[in-house]
């Protein structure tokens, strides 16, 4: 079943929401559609300048400084040959990429799809690498490739309507611009990985390869569970970056970019395409006037996470010379970044506070704006959670819980809530579905198991391979919530047998689920990168616990005893001695078939040992589990 194709029809039964009757922006009230759509204009405009009233915050003296190295450096009329940059296109090269590109896309200002260009065919892809090397003998950039419809999307969750911060900007650009970058971008890797040079920082989880938001958790949670098992106090900022990527000056950007090794042609390209971008604003069928971007990644572009990582990475570096951070075995982890979204973690307040200093210091220089009131701390391991800590002048509320990546973090690791709420999106999502127009009494019970197990299932419990052992509550509010979708996508009532419901969909036990999803991750752990911060801590931890049977509450160990539980075990052995674990399909594939003969044992035992099922195994004398 495709999954965005789904999303696609389900989006076409629900009822369209009413666009904003009213936007308020700086004083200005905007009621019908041609002044909301001129009103948004002048938001985006300011948001991408800009602006002079915080010149105070930052260090302007700093700033000359870059604004004139980058004036002398563009000024250059020829600078040195890049090997990397300055060589021609090949029609392979940007063969490579366009394979990349997906299907069912919106196009961008030249209405032109990805289809076009996959289907286009040898001519047309001769005709692309003509005018990609145009444009590096040139040195120019056509003005549709940097350009953007910025469409505003409601955030929902009952927000404010009137206010554009409940909105989120979607930037539509042009495929043949997307394309560019993603040969320019293949390009700047190849030079990095020639030049041997680690970017982004391992401490990096956002936009990088084998990394993401589940490793940061893995890496957030087992660094708090050593500080709890060694009942050692523990400090964690979680700092909000305030319109992260609309706000990254352009000549730090370009300076940085320069630093890393990016010369030549493709900085004149980059430094061209970015100075002169512009967008306008469609909503509601109308179009605003065109502005200039002066400021950000560029929303919609390809390289937009890339440069904001090359951005961001020096501040990394610099917290790690604090020797404020945390120290795990070898490790030093003074932050974790998602990312805009950054971490900190001390053994001290006065730890946690040189990092704050570290990170008001670092955004002064290149114009970041992190916002305290929208920080916070949790404390771990201390009676006293009240502790002064300051970004800048403004003090950070300490908290006993905070959402990170989508998880509830508590400072006393208790975690009922957070299965409550993800039983409760359980429910939701099921019944959000169904209004939309996919009725259980319209499409076979077998249909409606498929989308229960691929759409429901996947958002409700997400993060779920590190939420490590569940009490027995936890574990039943699941199993509950799930024979109640049994019974509702089978129209059955609400006293019928357990185990009749769920079996005659062919479903597996959501701990099943859980442990599946759990198994899945260890064996993605295993196969990363040895460069990589989560692979050397679970390598630290699986040698911890060999040697300290002590580790029970950490995410590794509930790893391990998953394996038990599956009699998969010997995988980790062979892990630990020879370094091997089978390649991600053959270890999902061995992962699905122990789960599936535990709980096809489970399940007949169940019919031979309870009464009431005894009328359904005569019924049903030849048994077997349908599970796809």
């Amino acid at each position: 079943m495709d999954i965005g194709q789904f999303y696609r029809v389900v989006r076409k039964h629900r009822q369209q929401k009413s666009p904003a009757t009213c936007l308020n922006y700086d004083g200005n009230s905007a009621t019908n559609n041609g002044d909301i759509c001129k009103l948004w204009s002048t938001y985006f405009s300011d948001l991408y300048t800009p602006n002079e009233h915080e010149n105070d915050n930052f260090d302007q003296s700093f700033y000359m400084d870059v604004t004139e190295k980058i004036r002398e450096y563009s000024s250059q009329i020829r600078k040195p040959f890049n090997a990397f940059f300055d060589v021609p296109y090949t029609d392979d090269e940007i063969y490579e990429q366009i394979k990349t590109l997906k299907c069912g896309k919106a196009p961008g200002p030249d209405y032109v799809c990805n289809e076009h260009i996959i289907y286009g065919g040898n001519t047309l892809l001769k005709w692309i690498c003509y005018i990609f090397n145009i444009i590096l003998k040139c040195e120019y950039v056509p003005l549709l490739y940097r350009h953007g419809i910025i469409i505003p999307l409601y955030k929902g969750n009952n927000k404010d309507k009137s206010n554009p911060n409940s909105y989120r900007a979607i930037v539509l650009t042009s495929v043949f611009g997307k394309l560019h970058d993603k040969t320019v971008l293949h390009r700047i890797n190849k030079m990095l990985t020639a030049c041997d040079k680690t970017f982004p920082d391992p401490l990096q989880f956002g936009f990088v390869p084998e990394h993401g938001s589940i490793p940061a958790l893995y890496t957030l949670k087992e660094c708090i569970n050593v500080f709890l098992k060694s009942k050692s106090k523990l400090y964690v900022g979680f700092l909000d970056n305030e319109k992260a990527f609309d706000k990254i000056w352009h000549d730090g950007l370009f300076l940085k970019l320069k630093e890393i090794g990016v010369t030549g042609k493709l900085w004149n390209i980059l430094f061209m395409s970015y100075k002169s971008a512009s967008a306008h604003v469609q909503y509601n069928g109308l179009t605003s006037d065109n502005f200039s971007i002066s400021q950000g990644v560029g929303q919609g572009r390809v390289l937009s996470s890339w440069l904001f990582s090359l951005y961001i990475n020096d501040l990394i570096l610099q917290l790690i010379t604090t020797n404020c951070g945390i120290r795990i075995g070898y490790l030093n982890i003074p932050t974790i970044l998602l990312a805009d979204d950054t971490t900190l973690l001390s053994a001290s307040p006065k730890g946690l506070q040189g990092l704050l200093d570290c990170v008001q210091t670092y955004a002064c220089k290149w114009r970041l704006k992190y916002n305290g009131t929208k920080s916070c701390v949790l404390t771990f391991n201390n009676n006293n959670t009240d502790v002064d800590i300051k970004l800048g002048n403004t003090t950070i509320a300490c908290k006993t819980d905070t959402i990170y990546a989508g998880t509830l973090i508590t400072n006393n690791n208790k975690t009922f809530e957070r299965t409550k709420k993800a039983a409760k999106k359980l429910k939701k999502n099921l019944h959000s579905l169904y209004s939309a127009g996919v009725n259980p009494k319209g499409l076979t019970p077998i249909t409606n198991t498929l989308i229960w197990k691929r759409f429901v299932l996947p958002t409700a419990l997400y993060s779920c391979e590190v939420w490590g052992q569940l009490s027995n509550s936890e574990t039943e509010l699941l199993e509950r919530t799930q024979r109640y979708a049994a019974r509702y996508i089978q129209c059955m009532d609400k006293y019928s047998p357990t185990d009749s419901t769920t079996s005659n969909l062919g479903l597996w036990s959501l701990e099943a689920v859980i442990d599946k999803f759990k198994l899945l991750f260890f064996g993605r752990l295993c196969r990363s990168k040895s460069g990589t911060t989560h692979k050397k801590l679970f390598n630290m931890c699986i040698s911890q616990i060999i040697l300290d049977e002590n580790a029970e509450h950490s995410i590794t160990y509930n790893l391990i005893t998953t394996l038990v539980k599956y009699d998969l075990f010997s995988f980790l052995e062979t892990y630990v001695n020879e370094d091997y674990i089978p390649e991600k399909v053959l270890w999902s594939k061995i992962v699905r078939q122990s789960i599936e003969i535990y709980e096809e044992n489970k399940w007949k035992s169940n019919l031979e040992n309870r009464n009431e099922l005894k009328r359904y195994s005569k019924i049903h004398p030849t048994l077997s589990v349908n599970i796809d």
